[in-house]
């Protein structure tokens, strides 16, 4: 339990540095975050000796070194770094990921049961037909914001995101939150980090990631978003299925816009 404990405290600090640490660029959009949670699958040193550091670059200090054949316990990814426990020391931080695989669990297929027959139905009449996918609450720009990623998601290889109506209301209320309290960050004075947000109103997930931006229209966020490796990263990655947008009007940049993205 205390070795659980620890690795909950130091892995929220190694996130909150990280997230913390992005700059704004060119006072519209911020770099992007992602984290890919892991639970705690084992991972193997394939180094002769491996840093592990307090946050996930080279620029925080060595805390810890690993050697080759060494088993620790990985609890998730940010960027090309593991976020590792090692059970034998308690020690927790970063790991390059360039220097450690990942012995994923096996999983067994659950066998097929065998199919039930079942009577068949009277005819009934037939339902009426039903209008559009798209939930009844989606603003005309979420739709056009979901439209254009969904369209750059295809041309790209990528599977179509799908509204998370929970995730919706996070990210509408995390927002809110930047324009109400005039701040342009991942971290947020109110909900802390993306994570911690999503986290708090029980959305799971396995991976997870969050852009942001201030723009005039829904179109130019979108292509600034493009335009930068990290937020088109997010936008294109296909361990992502369902999305939330938060679309809120500012004085400062005519509109906030939050996307935030999970994969399950």
């Amino acid at each position: 339990m205390r070795k659980k404990i620890i690795c909950l405290i130091v892995l929220t600090l190694v996130l909150t540095s990280v997230i913390g640490a992005f700059i704004s660029q060119k006072g519209n959009v911020q770099a992007a975050t992602s984290f890919d949670v892991y639970g705690y699958v084992e991972g193997v040193v394939t180094s002769s000796g491996l840093n592990v550091r307090s946050g996930p670059s080279v620029n925080y200090k060595v805390v810890h070194v690993l050697y080759k054949g060494q088993k620790v316990k990985v609890l998730g990814k940010l960027g090309n770094w593991y976020v590792i426990h090692d059970p034998s020391t308690d020690y927790v931080g970063a790991v390059s990921a360039n220097y450690m695989t990942i012995n994923w669990p096996k999983t067994t297929p659950k066998p097929t049961p065998a199919p039930t027959p079942t009577p068949t139905p009277a005819p009934d009449i037939p339902p009426a037909e039903q209008p559009g996918t798209t939930p009844s609450d989606i603003s005309a720009e979420e739709q056009q914001l979901l439209d254009l990623v969904n369209k750059a998601r295809a041309e790209a290889g990528v599977g179509a995101l799908k509204f998370d109506m929970e995730l919706m209301k996070v990210a509408r209320l995390k927002a809110k939150d930047m324009v109400d309290n005039n701040y342009f960050s991942h971290q947020s004075p109110t909900y802390g980090s993306p994570f911690d947000m999503m986290k708090q109103f029980n959305i799971s997930f396995r991976t997870a990631g969050e852009n942001i931006a201030g723009n005039r229209t829904v179109e130019g966020a979108f292509k600034a978003w493009m335009n930068s490796e990290g937020h088109r990263r997010n936008i294109l990655n296909g361990s992502f299925n369902y999305v939330g947008f938060g679309i809120v009007p500012s004085n400062t940049y005519g509109k906030i816009l939050v996307q935030m993205f999970i994969g399950r």
